[in-house]
């Protein structure tokens, strides 16, 4: 073997600028995939990272499941969260209920009944900016509530009503039929404020505002979870927050919570989204920056080719002196083997020069495209811009140049299989007569 490989050197080496050029052909065509396949990979990865500092990994969304088919309703009751408590690796539930109220200036409320733990786990997004929680008044009949950044502004510029204040509220309430199921302050129907019998009154104490969170809390009021059901008379939660012990588990407690019948999903849907979307569009860029090497395997058919002409008389003499068509054929697979490495080689080589060269020159545009420049919240829900602005947006990695590696040297080995099987093939008499 070692004396077929250097055989094979000597051969290349008397063609040192048709292999050169050969070989700088197949470098070219593998930096482009790997320039293309790097770019796909830093942004997935930088889109990943915002979603794992953004969402907490540890945390199950449940929701009603919906039966395919049928249409049926799974509802969050009860029973259902003991049998998630239950689980394994269940840390705690947060359920949580979801209600539409009007004050009597008919300001709109999007009122949210909460335990502590539902505050455990968006504690990120619920910190008090003045006043307290209702911590001492979770049971019902508490009017306790704290309002959100946005609802607070609001209700004091329309209202007048700050922390400390108590205010009037109604939500409207439906039968089975659609109908109204009346309430407190029942009377005859549109005789305006509490006399409307499918509207249930209630006054509610502030006792508590948040800090800005720039989501959806903003505009939400929050009550205890008791209270809330006591207004809304349901027997079911809206929905419910599942915290496990470890991000890990997260998909296992999903899968057990979804054969109860529930809707299920958490942050790691959304990254397996991402690296789905982002294997589609790496694929497709990789196919056709990949062309440059069908390129450089029919610039090695073609010298092989040439070479295979060009050694006749060799080949003839070879097979007069006893070589087999099995040691022809070797010989000129050893020289593609050696044009594969090279070219594997310097493509690695240049594709991390071309990498860098897309990180430096185009990294500025992508930022701008996805607006990088515009804070922590750029680039949309995920801020990918604001993320790309303070990392890479390249990631070349050892299986990526691997896999470069690899391609050079079978595209190599498979270009030069019909030159060799030819000059394995040829008939040693044919070829003496050019002697």
């Amino acid at each position: 073997m070692k004396d077929l490989f250097a055989l094979a050197c000597r051969q290349l080496g008397r063609k040192k600028l048709r292999v050169f050029l050969i070989v700088l052909g197949i470098a070219i065509g593998v930096a482009a995939v790997i320039g293309v396949t790097s770019l796909g990979e830093g942004i997935r990865v930088q889109a990943v990272e915002q979603i794992k500092a953004s969402h907490d990994l540890t945390t199950v969304a449940v929701s009603a499941g919906v039966e395919q088919g049928t249409g049926s309703v799974t509802l969050i009751t009860d029973s259902k969260l003991k049998a998630i408590e239950a689980e394994k690796h269940v840390l705690f539930v947060a359920p949580f209920v979801k209600d539409a109220f009007v004050t009597q200036n008919n300001t709109y409320l999007a009122v949210t009944g909460v335990s502590p733990d539902y505050r455990r786990v968006q504690g990120h997004g619920l910190e008090l900016a003045e006043g307290r929680w209702f911590d001492k008044g979770e049971g019902e009949g508490s009017n306790e509530v704290v309002l959100g950044y946005g609802v607070a502004k609001r209700l004091a510029l329309v209202e007048g009503l700050e922390v400390g204040d108590e205010f009037a509220v109604k939500i409207r309430l439906y039968d089975e039929y659609g109908g109204g199921t009346g309430g407190e302050g029942q009377g005859q129907e549109g005789q305006g404020w509490g006399g409307h019998p499918k509207d249930k009154p209630a006054v509610f104490k502030i006792v508590g505002r948040l800090k800005s969170s720039a989501d959806e809390h903003d505009n939400q009021v929050f009550v205890a979870i008791a209270r809330a059901k006591e207004l809304d008379e349901k027997e079911a939660y809206d929905g419910v927050f599942v915290k496990v012990d470890d991000p890990a588990f997260a998909g296992s407690v999903r899968a057990r919570v979804e054969g109860l019948g529930l809707s299920a999903h958490s942050a790691q849907d959304v990254i397996d989204e991402v690296n789905r979307l982002m294997l589609a569009v790496t694929v497709v860029l990789g196919f056709f920056s990949g062309i440059s090497l069908v390129v450089g395997a029919l610039m090695v058919v073609n010298t092989m080719i040439i070479s295979v002409y060009e050694r006749t008389k060799e080949i003839g003499l070879s097979k007069a002196l006893g070589a087999s068509d099995s040691d022809i054929l070797k010989m000129f697979l050893a020289e593609c083997v050696i044009i594969g490495v090279l070219g594997g080689i310097l493509g690695d080589l240049l594709g991390l020069c071309f990498a860098w060269l897309i990180d430096a020159v185009g990294k500025p545009f992508l930022v701008s495209a996805l607006g990088g420049g515009g804070g922590a919240g750029g680039g949309g829900e995920l801020g990918l811009g604001a993320g790309l602005q303070a990392g890479s947006i390249t990631a070349v990695t050892p299986e990526i140049l691997a896999v470069g590696f690899a391609f050079s040297l079978v595209l190599s080995v498979v270009s030069g299989l019909y030159p060799a099987r030819r000059a394995a093939r040829l008939n040693p008499l044919d070829a003496l007569r050019q002697i």
